[in-house]
């Protein structure tokens, strides 16, 4: 892949998570946290929300890696869900440490 076209995929990338993650907001946000549902998720398995975010993106870790054994055999857009749910999850483990605020 050329440079031109990896930097345009770069942009497609993070236009279809900003996508993603507005829509997600208004599906697991009251309004008041952004993160409320990791905090809510950690407190009902008595762990912290970085631990329960972590369990979460698994399952979507898990799912690439079953993706991986066959790699032609799901579509450029399935892979894109699946790629982009990984990275979405990283933005979010990001914000949840900020929350924390976390130095260094």
């Amino acid at each position: 892949m050329d440079n031109q076209t990896f930097t345009i995929e770069i942009e497609n990338s993070n236009n279809r998570s900003k996508r993603v993650l507005s829509k997600k907001e208004k599906e697991y946000s009251s309004g008041r946290d952004r993160l409320e549902q990791f905090h809510r998720a950690g407190a009902a398995q008595n762990i912290n929300p970085i631990e329960a975010l972590v369990g979460m993106m698994t399952k979507h870790f898990t799912s690439v890696c079953d993706y991986s054994k066959d790699p032609t055999s799901h579509t450029l857009k399935q892979w894109r869900e699946k790629t982009g749910d990984l990275r979405n999850y990283t933005i979010l483990l990001e914000a949840l440490l900020l929350d924390l605020e976390i130095s260094n």
